[in-house]
């Protein structure tokens, strides 16, 4: 399952870089790819080839300014990105991928918790504040039917996923429904898309309110279907009694 979330993470950075961009005829959007591309590249580059220089750069630094190098790298990751015409949240994203693989990441989280719950919580605020309650019904079935894909799709990619990798049904069915609640980049993407001049007032209301309340109803259900996938595998793959012997 780590592996799956890995690569939508990798994906999404790609179409994060693509839709801060704007769009625009087709050279534009070609350079807006291979920028993204080539920051996305640079970042995986760095993290697996530069991992001990910055390992000995962090373990050098008094804490004080171990704190304050890791917020310089990722707000300078996060500017470099918009100067190149991407989002800054590629640059966030892929600054965390650096830093992964270093041997700070355990303290980098323990550090950064709180402070990452507090600013998340003030993202979803201001979003929630954008949201047109008005604009949910123009939006319902598109909303019910990306729900529905949602869940068929994570789901059976996930068992898929599972069954390729050596794992038993219900081990995979677990990992399928895991991935259900991951729908926060979704959000960023309609603030994007709310930013951009070229979408129409009334498309972007549209998108804010089905972005919401996507991300409000995946998530909701996912917890459910987290906390009831053991039920689910029981039900749904029993084990085989044995026949007793004559």
């Amino acid at each position: 399952m780590l592996a799956v979330l890995v690569a939508e993470d990798l994906v999404i950075a790609l179409v994060l870089g693509f839709a801060a961009g704007g769009g625009g005829a087709l050279r534009t959007t070609l350079e807006i790819v291979g920028k993204a591309i080539a920051f996305i590249a640079v970042a995986l580059a760095a993290s697996k080839w530069l991992t001990h220089a910055i390992d000995r750069f962090l373990g050098w630094l008094p804490r004080e300014f171990f704190l304050l190098a890791v917020f310089a790298f990722v707000i300078g990751a996060a500017a470099l990105a918009q100067k190149l015409a991407l989002s800054e949240a590629i640059g966030a994203l892929m600054a965390g991928v650096v830093l992964s693989e270093t041997s700070a990441r355990e303290e980098i989280e323990e550090r950064f918790f709180s402070v990452r719950d507090i600013f998340a919580a003030l993202f979803f605020f201001v979003f929630g504040l954008s949201i047109d309650v008005g604009a949910a019904g123009r939006v319902a079935w598109l909303l019910a039917a990306a729900v529905g894909v949602t869940l068929l799709g994570k789901i059976g990619a996930g068992y898929v996923a599972g069954l390729v990798g050596g794992f038993t049904r219900r081990q995979s069915l677990n990992a399928g429904i895991a991935l259900v609640a991951h729908g926060e980049f979704t959000i960023i993407l309609a603030q994007i898309a709310k930013a951009n001049a070229r979408i129409a007032d009334a498309t972007q209301a549209k998108l804010v309110a089905f972005a919401g309340l996507y991300v409000l109803i995946t998530s909701t259900v996912g917890v459910i279907l987290m906390k009831e996938s053991k039920a689910f595998g029981r039900r749904l793959f029993p084990v085989p009694r044995l026949r007793e012997g004559g």
